[in-house]
């Protein structure tokens, strides 16, 4: 179903097959209405984490930077790599990466991982000065909790990725492989007992 010859851009290249023998592509970006958030990176002609996926970026019509030209839930999966780290409003941002996904509908978050990528523990970023903030998994886990309604949403996977990483090369130096955190949730029906719950 996924073709093994294509090349998406950045740091999704890095992955791409080893996530096709897992079955993280097939499982979670399989659908046919798919956004690729910040897919452009720093590349003249981005590929998409997927052949089908739209590309979201600041000169797509109607997007001005948080809020996306979509319905509510409209898109299969919302995907999104090395972006969120840029954005300052990552609230504001996350519940609109959920608004627009389909009931059983996937976001898929990947961030570099702070202590793999940064490799430093305060900002700013040694390799990135436009990185608003660092992360670690639970930093990460405590912004979905802050940003998405607890009743709707489920965590389906999350994980360090460090594939080829090179534990070998010294802080000072550039990381080689990857260096990230990934995590999906699964938009759900709302569950009314936890709304009521919330209420009390």
């Amino acid at each position: 179903m996924f073709d093994r010859n294509w090349n998406p851009s950045g740091e999704s290249q890095k992955s791409y097959q080893s996530r096709i023998d897992s079955g993280f592509m097939h499982r979670y970006l399989s659908g046919s209405a798919i956004l690729d958030i910040g897919g452009s990176g720093y590349e003249p002609n981005p590929k998409t984490i997927t052949q089908n996926a739209v590309n979201i970026d600041l000169d797509y019509p109607g997007y001005d930077g948080l809020n996306l030209p979509f319905p509510d839930q409209s898109q299969d999966a919302v995907y999104s790599s090395h972006c969120l780290e840029h954005i300052e409003s990552w609230k504001e941002t996350l519940q609109e990466w959920f608004r627009v996904i389909k009931v059983h509908g996937y976001l898929v978050i990947i961030v570099p991982h702070q202590m793999l990528y940064e490799k430093k523990s305060r900002l700013p970023s040694r390799y990135n000065s436009d990185h608003k903030r660092f992360y670690l998994p639970h930093i990460l886990l405590d912004q979905l909790e802050k940003a998405l309604p607890k009743s709707e949403w489920r965590l389906r996977h999350c994980c360090e990725n460090d594939l080829f990483f090179d534990y070998s090369i010294p802080p000072a130096q550039h990381s080689v492989g990857c260096y990230e955190i990934e995590c999906v949730v699964e938009k759900i029906p709302p569950y009314q007992f936890l709304n009521e719950l919330e209420s009390t």
